[in-house]
């Protein structure tokens, strides 16, 4: 059932990805917001009063499994929506359109860390302040902690209601234009293949690891005897090494160029978990190196292809199909986190000792070079040409391949 209630988000997420992805281009972006962060808000609602018919806790299972894919819709359709508005209204605003795409998709890094703390929270007042000392008296400790996660959607919400759709999306006039999308995947099937492709690498290593992570590290540092509340500090100290990744990223993607970022951060992760699957054994036995290293892998999933990811989808495509590819590309990666946590979960536990250990971080890392290869061969330099400049470039090419050149005439 723990695996049921994973895998509707994730599914969720896949359909929330396509789904919002075209009504972020045949509707409008703000449109797309507003339902995703309603969707977000009800799910996270929903999730924390889920109950079993007469008290069955099969049946309070059954709907968190219903009620977490829900919630997956919206966390999948804030995917293309967010990344494009962002990257829209850096253009807009003339500012480094990289710098204010990873702001956004930083703050997934400081809502995780977030979440951790309030979950910390919650089980030490519980065992403060009603003497609980064993995992079967925080029945409420998750219900607390995941109503929480709607608190911050309502100032979301609000201030979503005062956006605009970009200058670009408006004045061009191409809300609910449908670009026919055999030209559209003509035009930009190397593209797609490059985005989807490297976005699907990214997160058989990023979600696999992630769930991984804490297990890892509360292994290396406290043996087998672990509490609840020593599980969620590892999880804690695991969140808190991703962060610097994300804002250094945020700081040096336009300098260093967006392609190049994701380039640097695949050969880097690849490197580090071949060297890290390598010297297990050894990293095993000094608990300081094996957090030193499997901290700088975690930095340059974060400074590289996790956001850049993000950001590169959102940039590479022209107005009109702008989310939709994006939320392809989104939905393609959702399903390397689905592949990477089924199949490398077993793999792991496979191999007696640490070999698990050991195969997950050599498969992550020769993924990663993988996707570096990828990113080399199939996606363009985006940071140097404007939103506009794309738009120009499709145009051209889609009123030569037969379509009505009205469409593109603001």
């Amino acid at each position: 059932m723990i695996s049921r209630i994973g895998n509707s988000a994730i599914v969720g997420a896949i359909v929330g990805q396509l789904f919002f992805g075209l009504i972020g281009d045949r509707v409008g972006r703000k449109a797309g917001l507003l339902v995703t962060s309603s969707i977000l808000f009800l799910g996270a609602v929903l999730s924390s009063v889920s109950f079993g018919a007469n008290g069955s806790i099969n049946g309070l299972f059954w709907m968190l499994v219903v009620v977490r894919g829900f919630l997956g819709v919206g966390i999948g359709g804030e995917y293309p929506c967010a990344s494009v508005s962002a990257a829209e209204a850096g253009d807009d605003a003339r500012v480094k359109r990289g710098k204010t795409v990873l702001f956004v998709f930083s703050m997934q890094g400081v809502g995780q860390v977030v979440g951790i703390v309030v979950a910390i929270i919650a089980i030490l007042f519980t065992k403060s302040n009603f003497h609980v000392d064993n995992t079967s008296g925080f029945g409420a400790v998750w219900r607390v902690v995941l109503a929480f996660g709607a608190l911050p959607i309502i100032p979301v919400f609000i201030l979503r209601t005062k956006m605009r759709d970009s200058l670009r999306f408006n004045i061009a006039g191409y809300k609910r234009r449908k670009v026919p999308m055999l030209v559209t995947f003509r035009y930009y099937a190397f593209r797609l293949v490059g985005t989807a492709g490297t976005w699907f690498l990214n997160d058989i290593v990023q979600y696999s690891n992630g769930i991984f992570s804490s297990e890892i590290i509360s292994g290396v540092v406290a043996g087998s005897d672990k509490t609840v509340l020593d599980i969620a500090m590892f999880t804690l100290l695991v969140a808190i090494l991703t962060l610097p990744g994300y804002y250094v990223a945020a700081l040096t993607v336009d300098k260093i160029g967006h392609k190049r970022l994701q380039m640097i951060g695949f050969t880097c992760v690849g490197l580090l978990g071949i060297i890290i699957g390598g010297l297990v054994n050894q990293l095993m036995n000094q608990p300081g190196a094996f957090i030193l290293m499997y901290g700088l892998f975690l930095f340059f999933v974060q400074f590289g292809s996790n956001t850049t990811t993000f950001l590169l989808a959102a940039e590479l495509y022209s107005t009109p199909v702008r989310t939709t590819c994006a939320g392809i590309s989104a939905a393609v990666g959702k399903a390397g986190a689905a592949i990477g946590t089924q199949f490398l979960g077993p793999i792991e536990h496979a191999f007696s000792g640490n070999n698990g250990i050991r195969a997950v971080f050599i498969i992550a890392g020769g993924l990663s070079l993988l996707g570096a290869l990828l990113t080399w061969w199939l996606i363009p330099e985006p940071s140097q040409r404007t939103l506009e400049d794309e738009d120009f470039s499709f145009a051209e090419y889609c009123i030569r391949h037969g379509v009505d050149a009205k469409m593109f005439s603001s």
